[in-house]
Protein backbone atom coordinates (compact mmCIF):
# COMPACT_ATOMS: atom_id res chain seq x y z
CA UNK A 1 0.00 0.00 0.00
CA UNK A 2 1.49 3.35 -1.01
CA UNK A 3 2.80 5.92 1.82
CA UNK A 4 0.22 8.55 2.44
CA UNK A 5 1.27 11.96 1.33
CA UNK A 6 1.96 14.54 3.79
CA UNK A 7 0.55 17.97 4.03
CA UNK A 8 3.52 19.51 2.52
CA UNK A 9 4.08 16.64 -0.33
CA UNK A 10 -0.11 17.20 -1.38
CA UNK A 11 0.34 20.93 -1.43
CA UNK A 12 3.58 20.81 -3.75
CA UNK A 13 1.94 18.85 -6.17
CA UNK A 14 -0.95 20.90 -6.19
CA UNK A 15 0.96 24.08 -6.17
CA UNK A 16 2.91 22.20 -9.27
CA UNK A 17 -0.32 21.91 -11.00
CA UNK A 18 -1.45 25.73 -10.33
CA UNK A 19 2.20 26.56 -12.21
CA UNK A 20 1.50 24.25 -15.15
CA UNK A 21 -2.08 25.80 -16.09
CA UNK A 22 -0.49 29.72 -15.60
CA UNK A 23 1.92 28.43 -17.78
CA UNK A 24 -0.89 27.49 -20.35
CA UNK A 25 -2.58 30.50 -19.56
CA UNK A 26 -5.79 28.98 -17.15
CA UNK A 27 -5.36 31.62 -14.97
CA UNK A 28 -8.56 31.00 -13.09
CA UNK A 29 -8.00 27.30 -12.99
CA UNK A 30 -4.38 28.12 -11.45
CA UNK A 31 -5.93 30.25 -8.89
CA UNK A 32 -8.04 27.40 -7.39
CA UNK A 33 -5.04 25.11 -7.55
CA UNK A 34 -3.29 27.46 -5.45
CA UNK A 35 -5.54 28.26 -2.60
CA UNK A 36 -6.27 24.20 -2.08
CA UNK A 37 -2.15 23.99 -1.91
CA UNK A 38 -2.70 26.96 0.35
CA UNK A 39 -5.52 24.63 1.98
CA UNK A 40 -3.49 21.79 1.99
CA UNK A 41 -0.64 23.44 4.23
CA UNK A 42 -1.32 26.19 6.11
CA UNK A 43 2.01 26.90 6.88
CA UNK A 44 3.20 27.16 3.81
CA UNK A 45 3.98 30.61 2.19
CA UNK A 46 4.46 29.41 -1.64
CA UNK A 47 0.79 28.96 -2.73
CA UNK A 48 0.13 32.45 -1.10
CA UNK A 49 2.97 34.39 -3.36
CA UNK A 50 1.46 32.53 -5.88
CA UNK A 51 -1.92 33.79 -5.37
CA UNK A 52 -0.52 37.13 -4.96
CA UNK A 53 1.81 37.03 -8.05
CA UNK A 54 -1.63 36.11 -10.12
CA UNK A 55 -3.45 39.09 -8.37
CA UNK A 56 -0.49 41.34 -9.20
CA UNK A 57 -0.78 40.62 -13.07
CA UNK A 58 -4.69 41.12 -13.35
CA UNK A 59 -4.22 44.35 -11.53
CA UNK A 60 -6.52 43.04 -8.02
CA UNK A 61 -4.41 45.15 -5.76
CA UNK A 62 -6.67 44.33 -2.84
CA UNK A 63 -6.00 40.99 -3.07
CA UNK A 64 -2.54 41.17 -4.19
CA UNK A 65 -1.41 43.10 -1.16
CA UNK A 66 -3.69 40.59 1.01
CA UNK A 67 -1.79 37.44 -0.17
CA UNK A 68 1.41 38.91 0.26
CA UNK A 69 0.41 39.43 3.85
CA UNK A 70 -0.74 35.76 4.65
CA UNK A 71 2.87 34.89 2.72
CA UNK A 72 4.68 36.85 5.30
CA UNK A 73 3.06 35.85 7.89
CA UNK A 74 4.16 32.05 6.78
CA UNK A 75 7.96 33.22 5.62
CA UNK A 76 8.73 36.65 7.01
CA UNK A 77 12.03 36.93 5.02
CA UNK A 78 10.23 35.99 1.56
CA UNK A 79 11.51 38.43 -0.52
CA UNK A 80 9.01 38.14 -3.45
CA UNK A 81 6.07 38.87 -1.11
CA UNK A 82 7.82 41.63 0.42
CA UNK A 83 8.27 43.24 -3.36
CA UNK A 84 5.03 42.60 -4.65
CA UNK A 85 3.43 43.56 -1.27
CA UNK A 86 5.39 46.81 -2.21
CA UNK A 87 4.05 46.90 -5.73
CA UNK A 88 0.20 46.37 -4.50
CA UNK A 89 0.74 48.83 -1.54
CA UNK A 90 1.96 51.46 -3.67
CA UNK A 91 -0.81 50.58 -6.26
CA UNK A 92 -3.59 51.27 -4.25
CA UNK A 93 -1.30 54.21 -2.41
CA UNK A 94 -1.45 52.63 0.91
CA UNK A 95 2.26 54.36 1.52
CA UNK A 96 2.38 52.98 5.25
CA UNK A 97 2.22 49.34 4.08
CA UNK A 98 4.40 50.12 0.90
CA UNK A 99 7.02 52.01 3.30
CA UNK A 100 6.65 48.88 5.53
CA UNK A 101 7.28 46.21 2.12
CA UNK A 102 10.50 48.01 0.91
CA UNK A 103 11.71 47.78 4.70
CA UNK A 104 11.24 44.83 5.46
CA UNK A 105 12.80 43.82 1.83
CA UNK A 106 15.91 45.93 3.19
CA UNK A 107 15.42 49.32 1.43
CA UNK A 108 16.42 52.04 3.36
CA UNK A 109 13.19 53.73 3.11
CA UNK A 110 11.71 55.95 6.45
CA UNK A 111 8.54 54.55 8.36
CA UNK A 112 5.17 57.03 7.56
CA UNK A 113 2.15 57.76 5.69
CA UNK A 114 3.71 60.20 3.48
CA UNK A 115 3.78 59.64 -0.24
CA UNK A 116 7.03 57.99 -1.00
CA UNK A 117 9.61 60.04 -3.39
CA UNK A 118 12.72 58.00 -3.18
CA UNK A 119 14.70 58.88 -6.41
CA UNK A 120 15.25 55.72 -7.54
CA UNK A 121 17.46 56.82 -10.59
CA UNK A 122 17.09 56.18 -14.29
CA UNK A 123 15.25 53.23 -16.02
CA UNK A 124 13.55 52.18 -18.89
CA UNK A 125 9.91 51.05 -18.82
CA UNK A 126 8.17 48.51 -21.29
CA UNK A 127 4.97 50.24 -21.67
CA UNK A 128 2.24 47.81 -22.83
CA UNK A 129 4.29 44.95 -22.77
CA UNK A 130 1.76 42.51 -23.52
CA UNK A 131 1.52 44.26 -26.81
CA UNK A 132 3.54 46.85 -28.53
CA UNK A 133 5.96 46.84 -25.73
CA UNK A 134 7.75 50.34 -26.44
CA UNK A 135 10.53 51.13 -24.09
CA UNK A 136 10.67 54.71 -22.64
CA UNK A 137 13.03 56.24 -20.21
CA UNK A 138 11.64 57.14 -16.95
CA UNK A 139 12.57 58.94 -13.55
CA UNK A 140 11.95 56.31 -10.75
CA UNK A 141 10.03 57.51 -7.91
CA UNK A 142 10.69 54.59 -5.88
CA UNK A 143 11.13 50.97 -6.55
CA UNK A 144 7.15 50.60 -8.11
CA UNK A 145 6.37 54.28 -9.96
CA UNK A 146 8.58 55.90 -12.55
CA UNK A 147 7.86 59.20 -14.85
CA UNK A 148 8.06 59.22 -18.56
CA UNK A 149 10.62 61.85 -19.80
CA UNK A 150 10.32 60.80 -23.01
CA UNK A 151 7.13 61.86 -25.48
CA UNK A 152 5.55 58.27 -26.14
CA UNK A 153 3.98 57.23 -29.48
CA UNK A 154 0.87 58.20 -29.91
CA UNK A 155 -0.58 54.24 -30.37
CA UNK A 156 0.64 53.95 -27.02
CA UNK A 157 -1.73 56.00 -25.29
CA UNK A 158 1.07 57.65 -22.90
CA UNK A 159 1.91 61.04 -22.58
CA UNK A 160 5.14 62.78 -21.58
CA UNK A 161 5.24 62.73 -17.09
CA UNK A 162 2.66 59.68 -17.22
CA UNK A 163 3.41 58.04 -14.05
CA UNK A 164 3.43 54.40 -14.41
CA UNK A 165 3.38 51.46 -12.02
CA UNK A 166 6.63 49.47 -12.97
CA UNK A 167 6.89 45.41 -11.92
CA UNK A 168 10.05 44.73 -10.31
CA UNK A 169 11.65 41.55 -12.25
CA UNK A 170 14.24 43.52 -15.03
CA UNK A 171 12.65 42.04 -18.67
CA UNK A 172 15.92 42.96 -20.86
CA UNK A 173 18.17 46.16 -20.90
CA UNK A 174 19.18 49.32 -22.82
CA UNK A 175 22.44 50.69 -22.63
CA UNK A 176 23.48 54.62 -22.78
CA UNK A 177 27.25 55.03 -23.54
CA UNK A 178 28.46 52.19 -21.39
CA UNK A 179 25.94 51.79 -18.61
CA UNK A 180 23.96 49.25 -18.89
CA UNK A 181 20.11 49.47 -17.68
CA UNK A 182 17.57 47.23 -17.13
CA UNK A 183 14.35 47.45 -18.39
CA UNK A 184 11.37 47.04 -16.09
CA UNK A 185 7.90 46.26 -17.51
CA UNK A 186 5.10 48.33 -17.06
CA UNK A 187 1.39 47.12 -14.98
CA UNK A 188 -0.78 49.85 -15.05
CA UNK A 189 -0.89 53.31 -15.34
CA UNK A 190 -0.80 54.74 -11.95
CA UNK A 191 -1.46 58.97 -12.54
CA UNK A 192 -2.12 60.22 -15.74
CA UNK A 193 -0.04 62.87 -17.36
CA UNK A 194 -1.19 66.84 -17.53
CA UNK A 195 0.44 67.02 -20.89
CA UNK A 196 -0.99 66.53 -24.25
CA UNK A 197 1.30 64.92 -27.50
CA UNK A 198 1.23 66.89 -30.43
CA UNK A 199 2.59 65.23 -33.90
CA UNK A 200 4.82 67.27 -36.02
CA UNK A 201 5.69 66.44 -39.69
CA UNK A 202 8.47 69.32 -40.20
CA UNK A 203 10.49 69.12 -43.47
CA UNK A 204 13.89 70.64 -42.45
CA UNK A 205 17.32 70.32 -44.45
CA UNK A 206 18.82 70.32 -41.27
CA UNK A 207 17.69 67.87 -39.02
CA UNK A 208 20.37 67.69 -36.34
CA UNK A 209 18.78 71.82 -35.73
CA UNK A 210 15.16 70.16 -34.31
CA UNK A 211 17.52 69.24 -30.94
CA UNK A 212 16.92 73.33 -30.84
CA UNK A 213 13.04 72.42 -30.87
CA UNK A 214 13.70 70.29 -27.88
CA UNK A 215 15.92 72.94 -26.00
CA UNK A 216 12.66 75.46 -26.49
CA UNK A 217 10.39 72.90 -25.22
CA UNK A 218 12.22 72.65 -22.08
CA UNK A 219 12.11 75.93 -21.06
CA UNK A 220 8.16 76.14 -20.88
CA UNK A 221 8.64 72.89 -18.91
CA UNK A 222 7.41 70.39 -21.98
CA UNK A 223 9.34 68.01 -23.73
CA UNK A 224 9.79 67.22 -27.74
CA UNK A 225 11.47 64.35 -29.44
CA UNK A 226 12.43 63.62 -33.21
CA UNK A 227 10.82 59.92 -33.28
CA UNK A 228 12.48 59.97 -37.02
CA UNK A 229 15.82 58.35 -35.70
CA UNK A 230 15.23 58.35 -31.98
CA UNK A 231 12.73 55.11 -32.21
CA UNK A 232 13.65 51.86 -33.61
CA UNK A 233 11.14 48.81 -33.80
CA UNK A 234 13.13 45.54 -32.22
CA UNK A 235 12.52 41.94 -32.87
CA UNK A 236 10.95 40.60 -30.23
CA UNK A 237 14.49 38.74 -29.05
CA UNK A 238 15.94 41.95 -28.68
CA UNK A 239 13.64 44.29 -26.92
CA UNK A 240 13.75 41.59 -24.23
CA UNK A 241 17.23 41.13 -24.18
CA UNK A 242 20.19 43.65 -24.89
CA UNK A 243 19.56 45.51 -27.95
CA UNK A 244 22.71 47.02 -28.46
CA UNK A 245 24.56 44.16 -28.16
CA UNK A 246 24.71 43.30 -31.36
CA UNK A 247 25.94 45.87 -33.65
CA UNK A 248 25.20 43.53 -37.22
CA UNK A 249 21.67 42.79 -36.01
CA UNK A 250 19.74 46.12 -37.60
CA UNK A 251 16.91 47.49 -36.47
CA UNK A 252 16.06 50.45 -38.72
CA UNK A 253 14.54 53.78 -37.46
CA UNK A 254 11.18 54.65 -37.24
CA UNK A 255 9.95 56.34 -40.55
CA UNK A 256 7.67 58.67 -41.16
CA UNK A 257 3.86 58.33 -42.40
CA UNK A 258 3.26 57.99 -46.17
CA UNK A 259 1.37 61.67 -46.24
CA UNK A 260 4.47 62.99 -45.06
CA UNK A 261 6.92 61.06 -46.82
CA UNK A 262 10.83 62.30 -46.33
CA UNK A 263 9.66 64.86 -43.43
CA UNK A 264 10.73 64.39 -39.79
CA UNK A 265 7.83 63.45 -37.36
CA UNK A 266 8.27 64.81 -33.94
CA UNK A 267 6.51 64.32 -31.11
CA UNK A 268 5.71 67.50 -29.03
CA UNK A 269 4.32 67.63 -25.30
CA UNK A 270 2.42 70.55 -23.46
CA UNK A 271 -0.23 71.30 -21.34
CA UNK A 272 -2.03 72.91 -24.26
CA UNK A 273 -2.18 73.41 -27.83
CA UNK A 274 -1.18 76.95 -27.66
CA UNK A 275 2.05 75.90 -26.18
CA UNK A 276 2.54 73.68 -28.11
CA UNK A 277 2.56 75.74 -31.13
CA UNK A 278 4.49 78.35 -29.32
CA UNK A 279 6.94 76.16 -28.82
CA UNK A 280 7.23 75.30 -32.62
CA UNK A 281 6.54 78.25 -34.04
CA UNK A 282 9.30 79.97 -32.20
CA UNK A 283 11.49 77.51 -33.29
CA UNK A 284 10.72 77.69 -37.33
CA UNK A 285 10.76 81.44 -36.67
CA UNK A 286 14.39 81.10 -35.86
CA UNK A 287 14.75 78.65 -38.43
CA UNK A 288 13.50 79.57 -41.91
CA UNK A 289 14.07 76.88 -44.24
CA UNK A 290 12.05 74.32 -42.18
CA UNK A 291 8.67 74.34 -42.90
CA UNK A 292 5.40 72.43 -40.44
CA UNK A 293 3.47 70.58 -43.34
CA UNK A 294 1.05 68.34 -40.82
CA UNK A 295 0.02 69.26 -37.12
CA UNK A 296 -1.98 67.34 -34.85
CA UNK A 297 -3.29 66.58 -31.43
CA UNK A 298 -2.22 62.89 -31.09
CA UNK A 299 -3.12 61.88 -27.64
CA UNK A 300 -5.11 64.34 -25.18
CA UNK A 301 -3.91 65.66 -21.38
CA UNK A 302 -4.62 63.28 -19.00
CA UNK A 303 -5.54 64.79 -15.37
CA UNK A 304 -4.10 68.44 -14.25
CA UNK A 305 -2.39 68.86 -11.53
Amino acid sequence: MPKPRSARERAELLNEYGHRLGARGQDERALSFYAQAARADPAWAAPWFNIGLLHKYFGDWTQSLSANREALARDAGHQGACWNLGIAATALRDWRSAREAWRRYGLPIEPGEEPLEADCGLAPVRLDPDGRGEVVWCDRLDPARARIRNVPLPDSGHRYADIVLNDGAPNGSRRIGEREYAVFDQLELWQASPYATFEAWIETPAPASLAALTQRAHRDHGQAQDWTDSVRHLCRACSLGDADADAAHDHPPLQASGDAAGARWVGVAARDEAAARAMVDDWLHAHPPARLLRWRLAVPAGAAD
